[in-house]
């Protein structure tokens, strides 16, 4: 599928992410070693699925716990769909695997984009190796002509110091440039301040959208707001908009799927809604 099909109708980028595995499953308390835990984790993605996308202009889900809630997918919300099996818990140095059984073509077959998270740093040891993969998996998609989501984090390279805020900023602009040949669309953290988005706008001849990185609702409302100004084409916000849901919890400490619904369809679908508005707005 092709960009304008996770799009708004006035070119804007709306997007509910809960392809989040591993990560979310150890917030939540799940064991994916059972069968119960996959199906709690199944359920709650077949929640955020009735709950958000009738108000998206696309989401992202993953083949492995989510492709039960294709189904329940509002028609006019675009699909996209993750081609890596790695997740937010793992080492940031490797190069990301791909789910086996699936692939670009998978993603073809359900019409919808495509979408790879890889951690990444120009500097670091696996830097050509992850950059081959991107070029590998863009020119895939090209052929199958589905479009291209790219999802470069910045760490340090140096696990014993975190990057500087210009550190930081030097390496996501050389990422953004070394990766957009390759894509269609970048989602990228937030690049700091109004100057650096400037940047990363004036640079690109992609579009790039920005994702929440589990920052506190109002934290992302803020950088979504300056991101905005600056020449920024919409969001991708998971965790920002319904984190507190592992506060959600019976007495015996398991999920309470009643109170998870509720949080989603009130607060979790109003900070939602707010940030689809600032997004039309800057249209």
């Amino acid at each position: 599928m092709t960009l304008s099909s996770i799009q708004t109708a006035s070119g804007m980028y709306t997007i509910a992410p809960f392809d989040h595995r591993g990560s979310l499953a150890t917030t939540l308390g799940l064991d994916l070693q059972t069968a119960a835990g996959k199906k709690t984790l199944t359920q709650l993605k077949i929640l955020f699925m009735q709950t958000f996308s009738p108000f998206c202009s696309g989401v992202l889900v993953d083949p492995e716990y989510g492709f039960p809630a294709v189904e329940y997918k509002a028609e006019h919300c675009g699909l996209i769909m993750t081609l890596e099996s790695s997740g937010y818990n793992d080492e940031k140095t490797a190069v990301p695997v791909l789910m086996p059984n699936w692939g670009v073509e998978g993603v073809k077959n359900n019409f919808a984009v495509a979408k790879l998270l890889i951690y990444y740093h120009p500097q670091e040891q696996n830097a050509e190796q992850k950059l081959k993969l991107v070029m590998e998996l863009g020119e895939s998609c090209r052929k199958e002509g589905v479009a291209f989501l790219v999802e470069p984090v910045i760490f340090s390279p140096n696990p014993k110091a975190e990057l500087t805020q210009a550190e930081f900023a030097e390496a996501q602009l050389q990422t953004c440039q070394e990766f957009q040949p390759h894509c269609d669309i970048l989602k990228i953290q937030y690049p700091g301040d109004a100057l650096s988005c400037a940047t990363i706008t004036a640079e690109l001849d992609v579009p790039w959208i920005l994702l929440s990185r589990g920052l506190h609702y109002d934290e992302f409302k803020e950088a979504l707001k300056v991101s905005l100004e600056n020449g920024c084409k919409g969001f991708a916000a998971g965790r920002s908009v319904w984190q507190e849901i592992s506060e959600q919890k019976k007495e015996d400490g398991s999920l309470d799927m009643n109170a998870v619904q509720q949080f989603l369809q009130t607060t979790a679908l109003e900070r939602l809604k707010e940030l689809i508005a600032m997004t039309e707005a800057a249209a």
